[in-house]
């Protein structure tokens, strides 16, 4: 199959699509670099336009940290990047042609409990975005998908941060003892257009087979590939780019001296099966492009891609 992948990266990062200025002021918080560079890995080809880094500051008291997710809202041209300390910020990528040209700084929102004050403590390890009604051709009715580990849950919020529900996890994902970990759960979450809301655990729970990216749909149906890494490979991300498939990113992290590793799986379904899972690519820090800990993948429109790494 010779299938062409775009996507872009960063070491805090963004990329990709053309979009208008907004009219509310907005800080420039981006260092970048167009690459357009061509790599290549079985039958898949990656295009890497440009890498942003993205300044360490605060607005508000929130600052651009611990990103561990990303969701693109196309009616609104806002990217939502979620960082792992109960809040996400409003960016805005500006691209001139295939290239990334600037990353604006709207502003951002605490995710609140239900009696509207902020999360704190164990409650505020948001980990997975995604968006509901962000391409429906309306604007001002976006929501937000946040997947939570420690207290394991799925809540919908609005664009303010403000709590809408709580939605109904499979009964194996609702208990935190079934996790290796309290930091190994909920860490994904995607919209499929045929499966539905889809979420993943970082690592398989307790008493299943290890080496595995598990994906669960909120009905109970359950699917999962193989890792890259049958020991440390981990599920931080996935995006469903509407063509019936489900990208999925993998980080591999065994330690301070052993550098970091993502691969990008492709995984398409069929009759409530898998009909086909691949891995498209590994960025291997040994090949001196990236060692950073990216946790975040959006897709943005026909075969293009957001990624974005942790800073920790």
């Amino acid at each position: 199959m010779n299938t062409v992948f775009r996507h872009a990266c960063s070491a805090t990062v963004l990329l990709w699509l053309c979009l208008a200025s907004g009219t509310r002021a907005a800080e420039s918080i981006a260092q970048i670099r167009n690459l357009d560079l061509q790599l290549q890995q079985g039958a898949y080809q990656i295009t890497l336009y440009s890498v942003a880094t993205l300044s360490n500051i605060a607005l508000h008291g929130l600052k651009v940290a611990e990103l561990s997710g990303l969701a693109w809202d196309q009616d609104e041209g806002r990217l939502y990047a979620l960082s792992d300390n109960g809040y996400f910020l409003e960016l805005q990528p500006v691209f001139q042609g295939q290239h990334l040209q600037e990353v604006l700084l709207h502003g951002g929102h605490r995710l609140l409990d239900e009696k509207g004050k902020a999360l704190r403590y164990r409650r505020a390890d948001s980990e997975g975005i995604a968006i509901e009604n962000g391409a429906n051709g309306r604007r001002g009715d976006s929501q937000l998908l946040v997947s939570f580990e420690r207290e394991p849950r799925l809540a919908r919020y609005r664009t303010d941060g403000t709590l809408v529900t709580y939605l109904p996890l499979p009964a194996e994902l609702d208990d935190i003892g079934n996790y290796r970990s309290e930091n190994k759960a909920l860490e994904a979450v995607t919209i499929h257009e045929t499966l539905g809301i889809l979420v993943g655990p970082e690592f398989s729970l307790k008493d299943t087979p290890a080496g595995l990216l598990n994906i669960y749909s909120l009905d109970g149906g359950h699917w999962s590939v193989p890792t890259h890494d049958e020991d440390s490979g981990a599920l931080v991300d996935m995006a469903a780019p509407g063509d019936g498939s489900l990208i999925a990113l993998e980080r591999v992290y065994d330690g301070v001296f052993s550098g970091i590793q993502s691969t990008l799986h492709r995984i398409e379904f069929q009759d409530g099966g898998i009909r086909i899972a691949e891995q498209i690519y590994t960025f291997n820090p040994e090949d001196g492009l990236f060692n950073d800990d990216f946790e975040g993948l959006a897709h943005l429109a026909g075969n293009r891609y957001l990624m974005v790494s942790d800073d920790n």
